[in-house]
């Protein structure tokens, strides 16, 4: 998933859950709700609809005004969230989940069970037509309903008002991690009308901490808060998110006072950590992610994997590594970033070799008279335009000629999900702590376009080697399982592989507390402080 700036971000503590049985029992503490903490999105939030959101900027407020039935917390532990307690089968296929009671939406319905089986079950709905139909496509009678053969999803039931069961088609390990993602959060089913007809997301009510008060588009939102939240209290009293696409207009805001926090990018990082106002605000931040260059594998000239691997070779990593970030990024062994089951610290293979790669070139029918020609289609932003001006020129050391396309970010989207571009550059960034979440959304032939698969890449082997690994319920038989499939994923060069980078921001003086994590959806502005 690409990231975007989002408005509280968290600590990287890259650390899998050892025991998934049990919720921890939620907290609560009396608080004076205080100080307005404002932030900025670099694009407009265009999709509220958990279903439907794809993008960073759509979940970073989903995560503030939705709960789902676990969540990871700011320690990236797994915890209850609307699911006070929970328990699974000892086959790994049933998971029953006991809710929180005296729990309310936003505009006042009481929160229940039938409130779950309905949202899980929207989330499949063929009508909804949503991109993340994968997070529970193991779900017992899923597959049913999404070709509109069942009209209910068999394996998610309420046992009673309180209680709701979903049974798998087969062990799965990463189960509880999906239920965490925005896919998964719960709507009030009273509301469905409306919810049909989308005007019940313009200011969509949820059960979280903080209620969407005032949204104008493409200018800003206003989320005060919830005093009457059911899990631990947030301390703020109110969140401003600006919409500001521009990062040289950030900048100045921030400097003016006018934002709060601001995310640094190797053009404007130096500036800032020079000046001793602004070094110990900063905060490098590791985080799950991959960057790349994607290839749509279906079309000239990437359906030749000797063309794939060749780019691949033409790029000195590590050369714009240290040029650009400053030794705060790792090259990319496959998809899989350090920290997580499944990386290895291995060369691939593709690593830089100009001399390999100009003869794969030569062999695939390209020379000086006959140059590798591709347009690169990109987000319209500074930060892309640093990297893939750095690639063009390096690229054309080599004779290739890469034409770039800024577009904007939900045009690109577009595009990108259609099969319209033939290169891409981009960045997924975990949506659990998994090996499979850099895997399974990223390469299955099921996930083409929107679902993760941009770069139409199909192989029936790693199909099946996908399909078996998240069966095993032994942690370091599942990432020897990973390891293996990212080695054969990176085999066929869908992409350059490019490098796992930490993320930086700048704080404002009144900040007070503020945590980061690892995963964009994580935070919920339960720990986020200010002084008046």
């Amino acid at each position: 998933m690409k990231r975007i700036l989002f408005s509280t971000v968290f600590i990287c503590v890259m650390a899998l859950v050892a025991s998934l049985l049990q919720s921890a029992p939620a907290e609560t503490n009396p608080v004076s709700f205080r100080g307005t903490f404002s932030s900025y999105l670099s694009s407009e939030p265009a999709n509220l609809d958990p279903a439907r959101g794809v993008d960073v900027n759509e979940a970073t407020v989903q995560a503030k005004v939705f709960d789902g039935l676990v969540r990871y917390d700011e320690k990236m532990r797994l915890v209850g969230n609307l699911a006070e307690s929970w328990s699974v089968a000892a086959d790994g296929k049933e998971f029953v989940f006991k809710l929180k009671q005296n729990v309310a939406f936003h505009n006042g319905q009481k929160f229940t069970a039938a409130d779950v089986v309905f949202s899980l079950d929207r989330l499949l709905d063929p009508e909804v037509g949503s991109p993340r139909t994968w997070v529970l496509e193991k779900v017992e009678g899923a597959a049913d309903r999404m070709k509109g053969v069942s009209k209910v999803v068999a394996g998610i039931t309420a046992l009673d008002d309180q209680t709701v069961s979903v049974k798998l088609v087969a062990p799965f390990a990463p189960f509880l991690s999906l239920l965490t993602m925005p896919a998964c959060y719960i709507l009030p089913s009273e509301s469905r009308t409306a919810i049909h007809d989308h005007s019940f997301f313009e200011k969509p009510a949820g059960t979280g901490p903080f209620k969407i008060t005032e949204r104008v588009r493409d200018s800003y939102l206003k989320l005060v808060v919830n005093e009457s939240y059911h899990d631990v209290k947030p301390s703020l009293a109110r969140i401003d998110m600006r919409i500001i696409p521009e990062n040289m207009k950030a900048e100045m805001e921030f400097e003016s006072g006018n934002l709060d926090l601001l995310q640094l990018y190797p053009a404007n990082y130096e500036r800032f950590k020079a000046d001793p106002e602004f070094a110990a605000r900063i905060h490098d931040v590791p985080a799950l992610n991959v960057f790349y260059v994607g290839f749509n594998n279906q079309t000239e000239p990437f359906t030749d994997v000797r063309v794939r691997k060749a780019l691949n070779m033409l790029v000195d990593r590590e050369k714009i590594i240290n040029a650009v970030y400053q030794g705060r990024a790792v090259p990319a062994n496959g998809s899989i970033p350090p920290g997580i089951s499944g990386y290895s610290t291995t060369p691939t293979g593709l690593s830089y070799n100009p001399e390999e790669a100009k003869r794969l070139l030569k062999e695939a029918g390209y020379s000086k008279a006959r140059p590798l020609t591709f347009d690169l289609y990109q987000r319209s932003s500074q930060s892309a335009f640093e990297i893939t001006r750095l690639l063009q020129g390096e690229l054309k050391k080599h004779g290739v000629v890469v034409n770039l396309k800024p577009m904007e970010w939900s045009a690109l989207k577009d595009a990108v999900a259609k099969g319209e571009a033939p290169a891409f550059y981009m960045s997924w960034f975990g949506d659990y702590p998994d090996g499979e979440n850099f895997l399974y959304p990223l390469f299955h032939s099921k996930n083409w376009g929107s679902g993760g698969n941009r770069a139409r890449f199909k192989n029936t082997e790693v199909d099946l080697m996908l399909d078996e690994s998240v069966k095993i319920q032994d942690a370091q038989r599942r990432a020897e399982a990973y390891d293996r499939i990212n080695r054969r994923v990176a085999e066929q060069a869908p992409w350059i592989y490019l490098w796992h980078c930490s993320e930086s921001y700048l704080t404002g003086a009144k900040v007070n507390n503020i945590d980061f994590s690892p995963m964009f959806f994580c935070d919920k502005g339960l720990t986020l402080s200010v002084r008046d």
